[in-house]
């Protein structure tokens, strides 16, 4: 007890945890590690953020770098940690796994957004859905507190749309690839002013694949040339540039929005703006 309690009061210097029947090894994100008289359960009870991603692995989503699709219906994913380590993600775990990583990145000021993607994405890919889709925008920015004037506002011109805010786009891709076609976002926008790598992998990564590359992209970058030139290279649909801290930042999404979800026809959709 001397090791789980002061561990379990301080998750945030957890890695993961690995088990072996009524043991359980807990390795620190400082690479240290101690055996724990514990099983894995009783840990994932007593930490609910962290996320079993196969019955002898238990990891602290904080410290996932990105996750492998699995190549195929049968086979398992792969969950990519910070320091290297490689887990496989069992199949009957996949979109709990995906679920749970999204609601770690993802910050909307309404629940019901969120547990309506929830539901999108347990549905079973080939099942009917009784509900029709609902168009939504996915905007990923770190300026958490711009972004959500920015969503009132685009709630209040689009009260239909549900408007999805998250700080990172790492999971992006395989959130959406568990998702039917018709529940695809209308629009993604991914401000690179801030963590530019990552959005761009994120926009690489969506182009891409044959189906998700369909969705428009628009991609926020600082002005510099060579950042909008990065951006056309990935295939962005578009490149807007402004500084950080931009007081322009609102205007500037909801004139994004009115483009590309009122005046652009989309592929598949006849919905409108209005």
């Amino acid at each position: 007890m001397s090791v789980i309690k002061p561990a379990l009061q301080h998750p945030e210097l957890i890695a993961y945890f690995s088990g072996a029947n009524n043991y359980c090894w807990l390795y620190f994100r400082n690479g240290e590690k101690k055996l724990l008289a514990k099983p894995i359960s009783y840990l994932e009870s007593q930490l609910p953020d962290f996320i079993r991603v196969h019955k002898t692995v238990l990891i602290n989503p904080a410290y996932v770098k990105s996750l492998d699709e699995p190549p195929h219906k049968k086979m398992s994913g792969k969950v990519h940690l910070d320091s290297g380590e490689v887990f496989p993600v069992s199949r009957r775990r996949w979109l709990q796994v995906v679920e749970s990583l999204l609601k770690h990145s993802t910050k909307d000021s309404r629940e019901e957004p969120l547990d309506t993607q929830s539901e999108a994405m347990s549905t079973p890919l080939d099942g009917q859905s009784q509900e029709p889709a609902v168009a939504s925008v996915f905007l990923v920015t770190s300026d958490q507190e711009r972004a959500s004037l920015a969503e009132q506002s685009l709630r209040g011109k689009w009260p239909s749309y549900h408007i999805h805010i998250a700080q990172e786009s790492t999971f992006l891709p395989e959130i959406l690839s568990q998702l039917p076609e018709s529940e695809y976002p209308l629009l993604i926008i991914l401000d690179a002013r801030t963590q530019t790598t990552e959005r761009l992998n994120t926009l690489q990564r969506l182009k891409s694949d044959s189906q998700l590359s369909r969705i428009p992209v628009v991609l926020m970058v600082l002005p510099t040339e060579q950042l909008v030139i990065n951006g056309y290279q990935k295939q962005a649909n578009s490149v807007v540039s402004m500084p950080n801290g931009s007081i322009l930042f609102e205007n500037t999404i909801e004139r994004i929005c009115q483009f590309w979800l009122h005046i652009v026809r989309l592929p598949g959709s006849s919905r409108s703006g209005n």
